[in-house]
């Protein structure tokens, strides 16, 4: 009974994590154009009633963008 108990706890644990990770997400691609190459990569996530996200642009030339946001209810 002790097994089957605790075998429930590790897998109900495990279902809970998996839950979580999926509420994250991440994009990237790459363009290429007669300047050169350019690049976007976005991450975010949702947890506990907020989600943020996270947005890096690099141009051909090297300059990076960098945008951030989060919304709570």
């Amino acid at each position: 009974m002790k097994k089957l108990f605790l075998s429930t706890l590790v897998i109900g644990a495990l279902s809970v994590a998996a839950a979580v990770d999926a509420n994250a997400w991440t994009r990237s691609a790459t363009a290429s154009g007669p300047r050169g190459t350019s690049s976007v990569t976005a991450t975010g996530g949702c947890a506990n009633g907020s989600c943020s996200r996270n947005v890096t642009r690099t141009g051909p030339a090297g300059n990076t963008y960098t945008r951030t946001g989060t919304v709570s209810r």
